[in-house]
């Protein structure tokens, strides 16, 4: 159907909705003929040089790590296992004191607060802009006390934090930015990437991500040097390189193998050309939607561009009264897979709220250093406000125009059941 067809006539209570897509439409074909060849050719390798795939002595993990570098437009990377081993990283070469503050963002993965927690430090949630996933400058700022140490932003959905703002907000208490970039490859802020403002950044190379190392991985990116090396030696057991020091810190095993840096490299090539065709999908779904009542794509702040890891679809309930459960209901009875939201606040998952932390000690919040511990509950309105308004529908490379030309017929299809009451 084109961009200028109407969705055929609502179908009533009693009859069976018209099915506008199938399920396959919107599966992902991220590994090709050229990832193969690169992981045969490490293979190769490693049997002609009797070897594995560990980094030492390997060229693909090395090369990863510049390239990406070169990709964010920073001077230094090192590659992990994980896109949660690169937040712990990240926040682990800052060197933060037990009991320090971290604010963070409430809306997010547990994979990137946990390794707050992780540090023995506190998180502190930053609200949201009332439209969107993300912290607000003027979030942050209210939730920074003296006992702050650090900023935590993560881009969700593919969607820039306004880094301006947040980087005037840090830049006024002297404290570090760490930006979670796991959901943003190739977003940008002003034209220049996510990824490139803070004092480090935390990507995550899993297979739902804009690019893979092959199944799990993560990148810390930083343009300074010395946070780098410490970030590489807390990711290698506290090891030195090339000092002859040994061991020297505290660390944990976080090394990628020489097979997925270069799968990875492969994808990283392509990253840009599905950056882009996700964005024309999202455009051409926003152009369709112009004139819907209650369907529109999430708000993202005018200097940003997405990456769309998904699409925010954002839903005015206010307009009919359906709750978005049964919207995207009859969205799957349509053939469109919509989720009704895209995750729970942090504060408000069980394993959160319990402490489900270390043993049951309570810990970061009971240690001595700990005098104040924030109140959680009902912290960040706006977050919760911006999840209640919002569904997700998927959105990747592989999905075609026609195809996302009957999800939006699809939408406008059930925009008329809605109206109809």
């Amino acid at each position: 159907m084109s961009a200028t067809s109407q969705p055929s006539p609502a179908v009533s209570a009693s009859q069976t909705p018209r099915k506008f897509c199938e399920r396959e439409e919107f599966s992902r074909s991220l590994i090709g003929e050229a990832e193969r060849k690169a992981a045969l050719e490490v293979i190769d390798r490693a049997i002609a040089n009797r070897t594995a795939f560990d980094r030492y002595g390997g060229v693909e993990v090395d090369a990863y790590e510049a390239e990406f570098a070169a990709h964010v437009g920073v001077g230094h990377a090192t590659a992990v296992s994980s896109g949660t081993a690169a937040v712990h990283t990240a926040l682990a070469a800052l060197n933060l004191e037990p009991g320090s503050e971290v604010v963070c963002p409430p809306i997010t993965d547990p994979g990137g607060v946990g390794p707050i927690l992780f540090n023995l430090c506190i998180p502190v949630f930053a609200d949201t802009s009332a439209e969107s996933y993300n912290v607000s400058p003027e979030g942050v700022r209210a939730a920074i006390t003296p006992r702050t140490r650090a900023i935590l932003v993560a881009h969700i959905a593919g969607e820039p934090c306004d880094m301006d703002g947040i980087l005037a907000v840090a830049a006024e208490h002297n404290l570090p930015v760490v930006e979670d970039v796991a959901q943003a490859h190739d977003a940008t802020w002003g034209g220049r990437p996510c990824g490139s403002f803070g004092a480090l950044a935390a990507f995550s190379l899993m297979s739902g991500k804009h690019h893979t190392s092959g199944g799990q991985g993560g990148m810390v990116v930083t343009n300074d040097a010395a946070l780098c090396a410490r970030a590489k030696s807390f990711a290698d057991r506290g090891k030195t390189f090339g000092t002859g020091q040994g061991n020297i810190l505290l660390g944990l095993n976080y090394r990628m193998t020489e097979l997925e840096a270069g799968i990875g490299r492969v994808q990283l090539r392509r990253l840009s050309e599905m950056v882009a065709i996700r964005r024309a999908r999202a455009a051409l779904l926003a152009q369709r939607l112009a004139e819907s009542e209650v369907f529109s794509l999430g708000w993202v702040p005018e200097k940003g561009a997405s990456a769309y890891w998904f699409v925010r679809l954002r839903y005015r309930q206010e307009k009919y009264g359906v709750e978005k459960a049964e919207v995207a209901r009859r969205l799957a009875e349509r053939g469109v897979p919509a989720a009704p939201t895209y995750t729970s606040i942090i504060y408000q998952q069980p394993w959160f709220k319990e402490r489900n932390t270390f043993g049951s000690s309570g810990l970061p919040w009971t240690l001595p250093q700990v005098q104040h511990i924030p109140d959680y509950k009902g912290c960040c309105p706006n977050a919760e406000a911006a999840l209640a308004s919002h569904l997700m529908l998927a959105c990747n490379e592989s999905v075609s125009e026609d195809t996302l030309n009957r999800v939006a017929d699809a939408l406008l299809d059930v925009e008329v059941t809605l109206r109809k009451g």
